[in-house]
């Protein structure tokens, strides 16, 4: 067998082991999904800094001030 026959084949049959693995994931419907999904968000949002900010005194990426006494 020549070098390319045998790279083709190990490809086929890494996509084989790839599609075996994914037949056994469970599966659920995306409107399921969604619906999960959208109640995780509304029971976290309150913790998500994206959603309610970073406090000043806690943000590493504030500027800081210059010392008035100079």
């Amino acid at each position: 067998m020549s070098g390319t026959n045998q790279n083709t084949l190990l490809h086929v049959r890494g996509q084989l082991e790839q599609l075996k693995f994914e037949l056994q994931k469970s599966r659920i419907l995306v409107s399921q999904a969604v619906q999960e999904l959208k109640s995780y968000t509304e029971q976290n949002q309150r913790e998500d800094p994206l959603v309610v900010g970073i406090p000043a005194s806690m943000n590493p990426f504030k500027e800081k001030r210059p010392c008035n006494l100079l």
